[in-house]
């Protein structure tokens, strides 16, 4: 009897201490939001997109919810391809399951440096070596690129769809939505605990630049490598421009000087070619012209008393590679200081002179189109992409081509939107009637 009553007693002490003891609290679910990107038609994927302007990319928010050792995938693209594994029915939910609200948001760098010290002493352009004077071009390490975000007014629901960019810059916005922006999309959820999420913005970067986790949307203008070279506006000028094969800045979109644009849009057009200075490309393209003098007034010999007619396509071609070495200029001890590649013929007609527009690296705002009129003076030459780059360019071009014919086969399209036609070309990846 002694015994039952000591043991009720400590069962009844235990329960009472149980009650004393807090509960466990839910454990707060682990959120991550990412995008995933594809054209119609498409499984869209976590990735990089390069298209061509007017085609729409549609961007869509991914939630991953962790908890208890459970994982959940929200999103409302009806499948999708994220972190290498296809999902789809069941193994997505629909994000009205988490009633949050969506913030769509642009990521561009700024041109130049604005908030943090340049590098070079009152010089705020971007650069990872010493420019101009007898140390020109040795090297200090990667800049520090500077960002900004800015809200796309209206962008409230789960997905977004682009076609073409909007640079905030008034001297960058100029090139009729051709060339790169980034996205973010941030989730204001309902629940308290869970707070504000996004997908990766600006705060991610790396010592290159943006981290290649922020979604990058490319727009060219057309299948060529001059069409590639375009979707590098709104791409920051980084004088010595540095990296290895795919993690090179210029890959990555992240900055370029004047020679690595040039490389860098032959590689994304289907050349793989190491990149090199402005004086490198001389392995990649032969001169079609010897060297001869530009000024605002036209093309002379170098001694400035006969003028030289470089008829266009025949001496010259859009496309070709003009090394450009400044006169009086000894800022650079470099043979050539600097590289453009000619347009289209929009001067006199028929003849390249100092009116026809070139594409080049701008000192302050990245690529830019203007006459060529605009480097003078300065002694030039003339190069020509060798004959088995041009073969390697063209079989991308007839694959990409083809690849399109299927994927708008898939989708029923028996013609192409005026809005993503590709413009007629002369045969060299120009076009014969280019937009003013």
């Amino acid at each position: 009897m002694k015994r039952n009553t000591i043991l009720t007693s400590r069962l009844a002490l235990l329960a009472s201490v149980c009650v004393l003891l807090p509960l466990k609290a839910e454990a707060i679910p682990r959120v991550r939001v990412s995008l995933v990107a594809g054209l119609a038609g498409e499984i869209p994927r976590d990735r990089a997109m390069n298209v061509r302007l007017g085609e729409k990319v549609t961007l869509w928010a991914v939630v991953t919810l962790r908890q208890g050792g459970r994982t959940l995938t929200y999103s409302d693209a009806p499948r999708l391809r994220h972190r290498r594994r296809l999902r789809s029915g069941r193994g997505l939910r629909p994000l009205s399951e988490l009633n949050a609200r969506f913030r769509w948001i642009q990521i561009e760098p700024r041109p130049h440096h604005v908030a943090v010290a340049p590098p070079n002493d009152s010089n705020p352009a971007y650069s990872n070596a010493i420019l101009f004077g007898p140390r020109h071009g040795r090297w200090l390490g990667y800049d520090t690129l500077e960002y900004q975000e800015q809200p796309i007014k209206g962008a409230t629901r789960s997905s977004l769809v682009v076609q073409r960019t909007h640079p905030a810059h008034p001297r960058v916005n100029v090139n009729g939505g051709l060339g790169t922006m980034r996205y973010k999309v941030e989730l204001r959820f309902a629940r308290v605990e869970l707070g504000v999420v996004s997908s990766p913005g600006s705060e991610n970067v790396t010592p290159r630049g943006l981290s290649p986790r922020v979604t990058r949307v490319t727009f060219r203008s057309n299948d060529h490598w001059v069409g590639f070279l375009r979707g590098y506006f709104n791409v920051p000028n980084v004088f010595g421009s540095a990296g290895h094969g795919r993690r090179h800045q210029t890959d990555r979109y992240q900055g370029a000087d004047c020679a690595d644009v040039i490389v860098g849009a032959l590689r994304a057009a289907g050349a793989r070619l190491p990149y090199t200075s402005a004086r490198g490309l001389l392995s990649y393209a032969r001169p079609v012209t010897k060297r001869l003098l530009l000024t605002k007034k036209g093309i002379f010999e170098p001694n400035h008393k006969r003028p030289v007619k470089l008829v266009f396509g025949r001496d010259v071609r859009a496309g070709d590679i003009m090394l450009i070495d400044y006169v009086g200029f000894a800022g650079s001890p470099r043979s050539w200081d600097h590289v453009a590649v000619l347009y289209h013929d929009r001067g006199e007609r028929g003849v390249f002179d100092a009116q026809d527009p070139i594409l080049h690296m701008g000192y302050l705002y990245g690529l830019t189109e203007e006459h060529a009129a605009g480097e003078a003076p300065a002694h030039v030459q003339i190069l020509r992409l060798k004959p088995h780059i041009r073969r390697k360019l063209e079989r991308a071009r007839r694959a990409r081509k083809s690849q399109r014919s299927r994927r708008a086969k898939r989708l029923g399209i028996r013609g192409v939107s005026p809005k993503t036609k590709e413009t007629r070309d002369d045969g060299r990846g120009m076009p014969r009637n280019p937009p003013s």
